[in-house]
């Protein structure tokens, strides 16, 4: 993964520096992710960023990567490791100086305070490495376009094949039924203050209710965070867009990689594409947004290679068009459980393109129907 110096000196790594104005903070911000703090230092913490959307969406990204399920730890030495950090960043730990020309404060203030207190250093240093960590990896995957989901850690993965459906109910409770294709990454039992899952795919969840617990499902460049309710996304990459509707409840829909958080509430969805933040909440047809459950699906002005990406999961066929330019024609077509050689023909009809089978790869090509 590449991390550019713009993720040391940009505004994620200026937000930490705003919530920890003294070098206690750094300790007590590592309590607050572990849930080992007090009620009235939890008020604190959430008092501290609870007017500044930028330090709330960097909070909630620590609290992801705390709550991850983790390889069993090595003995480490902590002096090392915050020398080590200290080198890497712009700290100089031991020192008193700050070796990034312009970056003064809370680093300066840091190390001078922790000299003369070695066992609160200790201590500290592990926690001011781990938000360092948090907020480089943070802007990294942004800049970088790798998603969180690709860091090592004890996940079981449920990868549903072609033609088939599945569904999992995972230890809180929360249960998810999977479309074809689909991918679901998840641990076998949730720890700490927080449930995430990764998902590729499309997915209906039903979560189980739990006001102290938020549940994140983790999507390219998004993020949708419940508490409990029931909701669907769509988040294929071919189709480069999210589709989040709410059956029941309300969920927050954020991004990644743009500013600004929407919050959909029941018989509403809302839509991430490549570029800007989700779209404000709209009315949705919720039924329509579950039929693939029912092996419906509806398309409305869609591009050709969406329908048949659709049709190759479910049916476990590969299409291939002829004209390759065609894939972006725009169809309106509505499936409902057919045949294979019933959905051709419809197709067929509506397209005039001529579908040649062999074996599991269908040639569409001009012309009428083949055999």
């Amino acid at each position: 993964m590449r991390i550019s110096s713009r993720a040391v000196s940009g505004r994620g790594f200026r937000c930490v520096s705003d919530i920890v104005n003294k070098p206690s903070d750094w300790a007590l911000l590592a309590r607050y992710l572990s849930g080992e703090c007090t009620e009235e230092e939890k008020a604190e913490v959430e008092s501290a960023i609870a007017s500044d959307p930028e330090k709330q969406r960097l909070t909630r990204f620590m609290r992801s990567l705390w709550d991850t399920p983790e390889p069993p730890a090595r003995p480490s030495d902590v002096d090392r490791l915050w020398d080590e950090l200290a080198g890497k960043t712009w700290l100089a730990a031991g020192s008193g100086a700050v070796q990034h020309p312009g970056r003064r404060g809370v680093g300066r203030r840091l190390v001078e305070w922790l000299q003369p207190q070695p066992k609160l250093a200790r201590y500290c240093a592990a926690a001011a490495a781990l938000l360092i960590v948090s907020s480089l990896a943070y802007h990294g995957f942004q800049e970088s376009g790798i998603y969180p989901s690709s860091r090592p850690a004890r996940l079981s993965t449920l990868a549903v094949e072609s033609s088939a459906s599945d569904e999992l109910t995972l230890s809180d409770g929360t249960r998810i039924r999977l479309d074809a294709g689909s991918t679901l990454r998840y641990p076998e039992s949730f720890r700490g203050d927080g449930r995430s899952v990764f998902l590729s795919g499309e997915g209906y969840f039903e979560v189980a209710p739990d006001a102290d617990r938020p549940f994140r499902v983790h999507l390219d460049r998004a993020v949708v965070e419940v508490l409990g309710t029931r909701f669907n996304i769509r988040a294929w990459e071919t189709e480069q867009r999210v589709t989040v509707a709410v059956a029941e409840g309300r969920v927050a829909f954020l991004s990644e990689r743009e500013k600004g958080d929407v919050e959909i509430g029941p018989g509403q969805m809302s839509t991430l594409t490549e570029r800007g933040p989700p779209s404000g909440p709209s009315p949705a047809d919720i039924d329509r947004h579950l039929g693939w459950m029912r092996r419906e699906a509806f398309f409305d002005d869609a591009p050709l290679r969406d329908v048949l990406f659709q049709l190759e999961r479910w049916y476990g066929v590969q299409f291939a068009l002829e004209d390759t330019s065609l894939a972006a024609e725009r169809l309106s077509v509505y499936i409902k459980g057919e045949s294979l050689e019933d959905v051709l023909e419809l197709i067929s009809v509506l397209t005039g393109l001529d579908g040649r089978r062999d074996d599991r790869r269908i040639l569409l090509q001009p012309g009428g129907m083949g055999d």
